[in-house]
């Protein structure tokens, strides 16, 4: 099972998220992300099965949740 990233810049936000994808039964959990793995430096991650990437990117969209990048 292939994990990807979903990059986002402050803690709080990740726990949001955390909790809204979980809730819409998708397995998640917060990751520390060095600097150098973003283009901007995002401390923080939600790492999820890649199959799920596009399910979960549409439920942060419809949640106004802000993440900056995919990392695959």
């Amino acid at each position: 099972m292939k994990k990807c990233i979903i990059a986002i810049s402050s803690v709080n936000h990740a726990i949001r998220a955390e909790k809204y994808l979980s809730s819409n039964n998708l397995k998640v959990r917060i990751v520390k992300l060095q600097p150098n793995t973003t283009k901007k430096g995002c401390a923080y991650g939600l790492e999820l099965n890649c199959k799920d990437i596009n399910s979960a990117v549409s439920f942060l969209d419809n949640a106004a949740i802000p993440y900056s990048e995919i990392v695959r």
